[in-house]
């Protein structure tokens, strides 16, 4: 995601660039005039490329439960219709978007449908055509299905498919054929209302209400196949505002409905409910694509789905715990390789057993499971409850393909048990939905219902994470029964969206980027033709800039590592020995944490009582004080947990200098190299204004890093002290023993009873102590991370703020003033060319090896003003950067 930040970024200084250097007038090249117009687009469309929001699509069969379950994700459950999805004919396309701060409720700020462009309706037209035709080789000859295939279909018009269908498709073969012709028939319905209205309604929009939106996605035919639906309003004469500057019916919108390509929704989303701030643009954008096997609009729902698969970077398969198995994943399937996707479908899937409470399963079956003995693994389970295995493993199927790709999550992550009824019940919005949502949702039974087998569920998956083996079953079922699993699918959104999304919106962009270069090199090459390169000695400026922008790049690449690497605890490093890397933060962690846990006193003691791999009852009595409940456990474990995080900010800050380090001696000689051409002399001219003593006080921090190590210090000092340390009752939550249990080795324990013979006192010791080790170095990482993340997201958003000041084109151009005597340069397109070359070379569209590249290969000399050497001595030699903020200089 930062790379794709960079590449908007390098675009929009691209476009400014040419934007303040317009070719124009009467003697103006028109070569340069139309490689100006051609850059100046490419570089727009690759800035809205690079900046799409992230998009997920919902798919899976009818009654999945997908547009409630999307509803419920962005706290408005009466958002899509609900209990109609056997009849929706369209896709919903969703813009979520941040809503206010102070917003307490998500709200919808608007809607409208969009029809069909005219060449997307000729599309849709062919692709019933070929459907018509690959249906009907069983029942028609070669001959006939190779001459509908060849009909050709220059206008939005059934007419030669409808003059096929009398003449070839009747009687049996019309019965087979009775869909795609029910579609047929509705499309030239559609049409010819159309026409009738006088509207030219392909390629437009219109604004809609609640009710209007409503026509807009049932299918004409469907309430009458079905029967009338008690659970519908009537429709009113409402009309909707479009495009044409004619208000469309309801009426209209129905029986129109076969042309319209989709709904569009806008959607703020309260921070409350879902904080979207950490997505490019605090935005995503959600397709509800209908179920794939509608008796109403099977063709039509393949087209409309296929259509959009290319812009999905997020799949979200339901599968319903309910229902029998459907081959939506065989169609879905067959629709990304149509699409010609570049990606495994396999890699961009969430796959979610939707309706989790509906899985069919007597609670006699559930009953063992609840009340047994014995451990409960996922194998136990699995072997017991077929329709969950089988369940399971089709969900794996979908997420696990034979080439992962190296930024993919892992299956084991991208399979969730879901209830939207369940997530209703436990977020207290059924209480604020109408009384005709409740009815139509039959609510009540619903969620009398979820409530119930998540209470059963949530026991077993209790039980199931005292073992370690249950392989994540354990964590599926409790996040089922919290709260349906919402809040877990939304955390799984957010990582498969950067790792695996962020992934594919590059590979997209790609061509984006191409288109560019190409633009670029082409301008560059008319503007030298035309004699936009300097006549005059520009030299000095162009030294400048390209050692300014070599600064930038160092700096650049400084701010882009601390949003990766300030994040990964194993490559973070606590200290270094020499140019030896110490260990990572996390070894030197987990190290600490098995040090203080191993060596709590009552582990020895209870050891101490241990005889032939048993506690002997005989050695508990006396002064040995051994712990013979799971809550005697608790001090120790709190103690532990509070002194690893109180010493995390102490540990985090030692790494974080170790890692700023490491790239001190390139920043240091990046900016000697800058002060190769901003001498002592130069420096002080810029100094003899005003505007210029206020940019040349941005320079001594270009040099050292030793700012950055103090503002980190600075975000753990100012964030640490106002968070409240972790009450009993809050640390109390993450034990991982059974609080208000005896220990095996209990004195009223029956004494050579069955159990206590099995039960392996010394092994169960072990496993205790490895149990409360696990707990305790989770904890640290969780304080460790949160530290980690505020850190990172600091540092970046410090050392950008830097690397824009260092980009300004008016510290460049008081720089260039400055070395030319503070005399500046009037020369309009005059050496444009060099500017372009010069910028181009440090941004994402660079057609040449960028100047970085070229200067790394030969490292600076020992003459470099900072050398690399510790924080706390500053560089050596003249001008700005021996007066940084180490040496008493100004700080910006």
């Amino acid at each position: 995601m930062g790379e794709l930040a960079r590449c908007a970024s390098d675009a929009s200084e691209l476009s400014a660039l040419l934007t303040r250097h317009q070719p124009g007038g009467v003697g103006s090249d028109p070569a340069v005039r139309e490689a100006h117009r051609r850059a100046l687009e490419a570089l727009r469309r690759a800035e809205e490329s690079a900046q799409a929001p992230f998009s997920i699509g919902l798919v899976g069969e009818m009654s999945a439960g997908k547009s409630l379950l999307l509803g419920l994700l962005l706290g408005l459950p009466e958002l899509l219709p609900v209990g109609e999805e056997a009849v929706t004919g369209n896709v919903t396309l969703i813009h979520a978007k941040a809503g206010p701060d102070r917003a307490r409720e998500s709200f919808e700020s608007a809607v409208r449908v969009e029809y069909f462009s005219q060449a997307q309706a000729l599309d849709y037209l062919r692709h019933l055509r070929d459907e018509l035709a690959n249906q009907a080789q069983g029942s028609l000859s070669a001959q006939v299905v190779d001459q509908l295939r060849q009909l050709p279909i220059r206008e939005p018009d059934c007419g030669e498919l409808l003059h096929f269908r009398d003449t070839y498709l009747t009687g049996t073969p019309a019965q087979s054929l009775a869909g795609v012709l029910q579609e047929l028939g509705s499309l030239d319905q559609a049409l010819t209302r159309m026409h009738e209205s006088g509207f030219p309604l392909l390629g437009h929009t219109a604004e809609l209400d609640d009710e209007l939106a409503r026509a807009a996605v049932v299918l004409p035919g469907a309430d009458a196949e079905r029967g009338s639906d008690p659970r519908t309003r009537p429709w009113s004469g409402a009309s909707a505002r479009s495009s044409l500057g004619a208000p469309l019916s309801a009426g209209l919108l129905r029986a129109t409905l076969p042309l319209i390509r989709r709904v569009v929704r806008e959607v703020r989303v309260a921070p409350s409910v879902w904080d979207l701030g950490d997505f490019p643009g605090a935005e995503l954008r959600f397709l509800d694509f209908p179920g794939l096997n509608s008796d109403f609009s099977a063709v039509r729902d393949q087209y409309v789905c296929g259509a959009e698969l290319h812009s999905v970077h997020t799949l979200l398969m339901l599968l319903n715990a309910g229902g029998g198995a459907k081959d939506t994943p065989q169609r879905i399937f067959r629709m990304w390789r149509a699409a010609q996707r570049a990606d495994s479908m396999e890699d961009a899937v969430i796959a979610l057993i939707s309706r989790f409470h509906d899985l069919r399963v007597a609670d006699p079956v559930l009953e063992p499971y609840l009340r047994g003995t014995q451990p409960l693994t996922r194998e136990l389970l699995l072997r017991g409850i077929p329709v969950l295995r089988d369940l399971l493993a089709s969900a794996d199927r979908l997420v696990t393909p034979q080439h992962p790709a190296p930024a993919a999550m892992g299956s084991a992550d991208r399979v969730l048990l879901t209830s939207a009824m369940r997530a209703l019940s436990t977020g207290g919005r059924h209480e604020r939905v109408s009384k005709e949502f409740r009815d139509k949702c039959d609510l009540d039974a619903q969620m009398q219902k979820a409530d119930g087998r998540a209470a059963v569920w949530g026991e077993i998956g209790r039980r199931l994470s005292t073992d370690a083996l249950s392989g994540g079953l354990d964590r599926m079922l409790t996040d089922f029964a919290d709260d349906g699993g919402l809040a877990r699918l939304r955390q799984r959104l957010g990582d498969h969206v950067t790792r695996h999304g962020a992934a594919l919106c590059l590979d997209q962009f790609a061509e984006r980027r191409k288109e560019v270069v190409q633009a670029l090199r082409e301008l560059y090459t008319v503007l030298e033709a035309s004699g936009g390169r300097s006549r005059v000695d520009h030299r000095s400026e162009t030294a400048v800039k390209q050692r300014l922008t070599t600064l930038t790049a160092v700096w650049t690449a400084v701010r882009d590592r601390a949003a990766v690497e300030l994040l990964d605890a194993h490559r973070l490093y606590a200290r270094r020995t020499g140019d030896t890397p110490g260990p990572s933060l996390f070894t030197e962690l987990e190290r600490d944490t098995a040090e203080r846990v191993y060596t709590w006193p009552s582990w020895n003691r209870l050891l101490d009582t241990v005889h032939e791999e048993h506690v002997d009852p005989r050695r508990l009595r006396g002064d040995h004080r051994v712990p013979v409940r799971t809550d005697e456990f608790f001090a120790e474990f709190r103690d532990a947990c509070r002194e690893i995080e109180a010493a995390g900010s102490a540990r985090l800050l030692a790494a974080v200098e170790a890692w700023l380090l490491g790239h001190q001696q390139r920043v240091g000689a990046a900016a000697h190299e800058l002060a190769t051409v901003i001498t002592t002399d130069v420096y002080d001219l810029l100094r003899s204004s005003a505007d210029g003593e206020r940019l040349a006080a941005r320079l001594p921090r270009a040099a050292s890093l030793q700012w950055l190590r103090d503002e980190a210090e600075k975000a753990l000092r100012d964030t640490d002290p106002a968070e409240p340390q972790a009450d009993d009752e809050q640390v109390r939550q993450r034990f991982p023993l059974r609080t208000g249990h005896i220990l095996p080795w209990h004195p009223d324990n029956l004494v050579g009873s069955a159990a206590d013979v099995s039960s392996g006192h010394q092994t169960t010791i072990a496993r205790h102590r490895r149990e409360l080790t696990a707990m305790v170095l989770h904890q640290a990482l969780t304080g460790l991370a949160r530290r980690q993340r505020l850190v990172a997201a600091h540092l970046w958003s410090q050392a950008d703020a830097f690397v824009t000041d260092l980009r300004a084109p008016a510290l460049t151009g008081a720089l260039v003033t400055a070395v030319a005597g503070g005399k500046e340069s009037e020369r309009g397109l005059t050496g444009l060319a060099e500017q372009l070359r010069l910028l181009t070379a440090d941004s994402a569209y660079s057609w040449q090896p960028s100047e970085w590249d070229s200067q790394a290969a030969n490292p600076w000399g020992s003459g470099a003003p900072f050398d690399g050497r510790p924080f706390g001595r500053g560089p050596v030699g003249g001008g700005p950067f021996d007066r940084g903020p180490l040496d008493g200089g100004a700080t910006p």
